[in-house]
């Protein structure tokens, strides 16, 4: 865990810096589009995470089993190979096809949406962003067959190597004053770091030998699911600016949400970053108390909610000061905008860790549904007549509140009533 918090506050600072370096090396509108084009490249990593979520619980599970029998080990062998449908996957072995799915999807779809997002730079854009797409899948399994093997250091060093290779080449851009199109290529250049990984340790290459606790079609199920309800919680988190553009219409002009989007950024990265980073081994801590999830999950949602609440009243007085002597006063937000919006990231990560408990507790659609439901009501409050940065600050708290509260409250519910899931599904079909 020491590995992983110190990998944790490298990712934290080098984000900030490529931000700071982006906004010091574009113009206002370019700076506005690179921030726009990382939030959706994040927002659909996030999705692929759903695989990394996925792929922890499962080999989590199966490494758990009691270990078989020599002769019903053999049996079980020959069995697998006389019908190989019986014989759990390797997540690994699935990843090639799912990688394939997301390029090809992404270039099917792009030119839908690519146009709206970087008009300046759409082919390259969409070209750059499925092939980090694609290859953000094995990194996704792979930091899953990690977390599950409890590879931590391995697994930092991927999160500290995938972020510094992101710095390392915006500065070069910056000193060299390339423009827009090497800041996209900076945005998804990082997501080869599982090369490097592998190549680098052995045991890192073991885990792809690991296996799933169920066969191939219930774990892509599963993976499915866990994708849309990560990809809700990409949305929410690290694509909620792609979000607020497309509400926002054409009633702002190249460079109007600058500031509000600056502002989203920096005050949710130092709860959320952190959080997404040890998601896999809240997953992993919840597993281990799957008979009393809810208990587990009590003290890590205490202590973000008061780092949010300490954190909101810091940023009133202090974020401001800080940006200051950073970035230009054109992306900027006032006080109050920077002290609520880190307030109301709490709500998001304690989403985030009632989504991780019922992931845990093999609820996956009641994980699904309570990030659907943050991002239905989200969405709902950003189509309002406010500000921008009033929708913003409305519909971060709104939606993911009652997220949580249906997530929690259902796991309350099946506590109350002492019947595991596996006799007794969750209300309303949400197991």
């Amino acid at each position: 865990m020491r590995a992983i918090s110190l990998a944790t506050v490298l990712v934290a600072i080098a984000g900030y810096l490529v931000i700071w370096v982006a906004n010091k090396g574009l113009s206002t509108a370019g700076y506005e589009d690179f921030m726009v084009y990382w939030s959706l490249f994040f927002a659909m990593t996030g999705v692929l995470d759903g695989l990394m979520q996925e792929t922890t619980r499962a080999v989590s599970t199966q490494r758990a089993q009691p270990t078989a029998p020599r002769t019903a080990t053999r049996k079980a062998t020959r069995t697998a190979k006389r019908n190989p449908t019986e014989q759990t996957p390797r997540p690994f072995a699935l990843t090639g096809y799912i990688a394939v799915a997301v390029g090809v999807l992404a270039l099917a779809t792009g030119p839908l949406w690519i146009g709206e997002l970087v008009p300046s730079q759409t082919g390259w854009g969409l070209l750059l962003l499925a092939v980090g797409l694609a290859c953000y899948t094995f990194q996704a399994t792979v930091c899953g067959l990690l977390s599950a093997n409890h590879s931590w250091p391995s697994f930092a060093w991927l999160m500290a190597i995938d972020s510094g290779v992101r710095l390392a080449l915006a500065v070069v851009a910056w000193a060299l004053g390339w423009q827009l199109l090497a800041y996209l290529f900076v945005t998804v250049i990082g997501a080869a770091t599982w090369l490097l990984i592998l190549a680098c340790s052995r045991s890192a290459r073991a885990t792809l030998r690991d296996r799933a606790d169920v066969a191939a079609r219930p774990f892509l199920s599963r993976t499915l699911k866990a994708m849309v309800a990560s990809g809700a919680n990409a949305v929410m988190i690290t694509g909620f600016s792609v979000l607020l553009r497309y509400t926002s219409g054409a009633e702002v002009g190249p460079g109007a949400l600058a500031a509000t989007i600056t502002a989203i950024t920096l005050t949710r990265a130092p709860i959320l970053v952190p959080l997404q980073r040890f998601q896999p081994a809240l997953i992993v801590h919840f597993t281990k108390h799957r008979e009393r999830v809810l208990r587990a999950a009590a003290l890590p949602i205490t202590a973000v909610g008061a780092v949010a609440a300490i954190g909101g009243v810091a940023a009133f007085f202090l974020a401001a000061p800080l940006m200051g002597l950073f970035f230009d006063a054109a992306v900027i937000s006032s006080p109050s905008t920077l002290g609520w919006l880190t307030l109301v990231s709490g709500a998001t990560a304690i989403l985030m860790i009632s989504g991780s408990a019922a992931l845990a507790a093999d609820r996956h659609n009641l994980y699904t549904a309570g990030w659907l439901i943050a991002i239905a009501l989200s969405t709902a409050v950003l189509m309002l007549g406010f500000s921008p940065d009033t929708r913003a600050i409305l519909a971060l708290a709104i939606g993911p509140s009652v997220g949580a509260a249906v997530q929690l409250g259902v796991l309350a519910l099946a506590a109350a009533e002492g019947k595991p899931k596996a006799s007794s599904p969750a209300p309303a079909g949400l197991e």
